[in-house]
């Protein structure tokens, strides 16, 4: 009953957040308000996009996702896993365990019966790919809230082996390090790019509804620039159509016709001299992998923290492989249908770069603070415990 109802609150908030936002544009949008009918059957579909699974609108398919609205449902999720650890109070890892695939299944279900219903000529989804994409966010989200509520499974996570969790640490910690530059990168290139951006929103000529709209999109789409921003960083660039790419090493981009959407005016139109020595991040990225593991794994010898630190550069890499590969797909037809940045490449390109940064800091020798020791005989308040005989002042000087 508590993962149906923790499936039901993901689906209602969900559900309500996605018909405000099409509410504001169908009535009161410049084009015309169609049915109530069409209506619901757009903010189904768009429910179902929040979850990762492509739109064909028109006949035309839409596969590049707007993540950051991914990420509003994954956030649904995480809270309802908190909520059914305080509600089950799970005391073994059955019940736990059971809660947690229910309500992923009730939450997948949902999601793909609601793609069936609002599948009209004009808007359509996959149920089945709504079906295994749901379950696979629901089983991320739910059990993340329930990882942060609840001792059992942090207890699990403990038996893990120490160089295990090293790695996985480890290349966690290098590619959140990539990830931060390629959203300052993004953020710097907005900020040079705002008279286009505006000019781009102006040219438009939204309302106050339309408005909302396009700034939800935006937000959405703000995660596939930052893998794009991550494709230009690693040297691999970033496709616009068969024969335009965005990277560091080609001096000028030819005139692009691109999509009217405000975001897409911070593509650099040319790159600088500067743009060569973005690479020397990655290897800085993998640096600090390797200090990490050198400070994690500080009792191990060199060798071993020097395969730690190759295979964190390694896991790091397939995780930018992940991360790219999310920013790939098509914004319509013909020369848009596969734009973003080549993921293979960008993984290779990025895995060369943290290993070279990760080896060497890797093998040095870090030093652990050694913690004050308390008397064994005194609590934290540095008061004797009643009874302890090492309290009492010694008045024989021979013992």
């Amino acid at each position: 009953m508590a993962s149906a109802l923790a499936a039901l609150s993901v689906m209602l908030v969900g559900l309500s957040a996605v018909a405000l936002v099409v509410a504001s544009g169908w009535w009161g949008g410049v084009e015309e308000a169609g049915s109530w009918q069409q209506a619901m059957s757009i903010t189904g579909s768009a429910w179902v996009l929040t979850f990762g699974v492509p739109l064909r609108l028109m006949g035309v398919d839409y596969t590049l996702i707007p993540w950051g609205l991914v990420l509003g449902q994954l956030w649904l999720g995480h809270q309802a896993g908190r909520w059914l650890i305080r509600v089950v109070k799970p005391r073994s890892m059955r019940p736990l365990l059971a809660s947690w695939l229910l309500s992923s299944v009730f939450i997948a279900g949902a999601v793909a019966a609601v793609s069936v219903v609002s599948d009209v000529p004009d808007v359509q989804t996959s149920a089945r790919r709504a079906l295994a994409t749901a379950f696979a966010l629901s089983i991320v989200a739910v059990g993340s809230g329930m990882w942060r509520s609840s001792h059992l499974l942090r207890e699990t996570v403990v038996r893990i082996p120490t160089v295990i969790r090293v790695i996985v640490r480890s290349s966690f910690a290098g590619f959140a390090a990539l990830v931060g530059m390629a959203a300052i990168i993004a953020t710097i290139a907005a900020a040079t790019s705002f008279g286009e951006i505006a000019e781009v929103f102006m040219a438009l000529d939204p309302t106050v509804f339309d408005t909302l709209v396009l700034v939800v999109l935006s937000l959405g789409y703000v995660p596939v620039l930052v893998s794009w921003s991550l494709g230009y960083l690693v040297g691999a660039g970033v496709s616009l159509g068969p024969d335009v790419l965005v990277s560091p090493f080609v001096p000028a981009i030819p005139p692009t016709p691109l999509p009217a959407f405000p975001p897409l005016a911070a593509l650099p139109e040319a790159s600088g001299p500067g743009s060569w020595a973005l690479p020397v991040l990655v290897v800085l990225s993998g640096a600090f992998i390797g200090l990490l593991v050198s400070r994690l794994a500080a009792r191990e010898g060199p060798l071993v923290r020097l395969a730690i630190g190759f295979l964190a550069a390694l896991l790091s890499a397939v995780l930018t492989y992940a991360f790219l590969w999310l920013g790939t797909g098509s914004l319509g037809d013909g020369r848009l249908a596969g734009i973003g940045p080549d993921p293979g490449l960008g993984a290779l390109l990025a895995g060369v770069g943290l290993i070279i940064g990760a080896l060497p800091t890797s093998v040095l020798r870090a030093r652990r603070k050694q913690r004050p020791l308390t008397a064994v005989g005194q609590n934290r308040q540095n008061v004797p415990i009643v009874g302890d005989q090492s309290s009492v002042p010694d008045t024989d000087p021979v013992a």
